[in-house]
């Protein structure tokens, strides 16, 4: 299932509630919206660089290959400052519906998720 988003695209590859694979696409300067989910919690790969990975407090300038976890509960969202739109790898462990992610903030139509 492909779904394209005002900010990139989500193409996931396997859903059920034990693990579910996507690849997160986000368009050069355009990010995902600030989000946590309350039952998953996620692993990403970053596959391209020109990514920023913020999770929490934390922000990373991502290389290719780094890996990251997301704790449920802990906010994130993924920016794209390079030149060509940038690819993560996301395994996300645990419930896996669109009604489990709650907005941060909500400053723009590239926010949403």
């Amino acid at each position: 299932m492909i779904v394209d988003r005002p900010w990139g695209r989500l193409a996931t590859y396997a859903l059920n509630q034990q693990a579910t694979v996507r690849i997160v696409t986000v368009n050069p300067g355009a990010r995902t919206g600030a989000h946590y989910h309350r039952l998953r919690e996620e692993m990403w790969i970053v596959l391209d660089p020109g990514l920023t990975v913020e999770i929490g407090n934390r922000v990373v300038e991502a290389a290719a290959g780094e890996e990251f976890t997301v704790p449920a509960e802990e906010a994130h969202r993924v920016r794209c400052s390079g030149p060509e739109p940038g690819r993560i790898l996301q395994v996300a462990f645990g419930y896996s519906s669109e009604d489990d992610r709650l907005l941060v903030e909500d400053t723009g139509a590239d926010d949403e998720w």
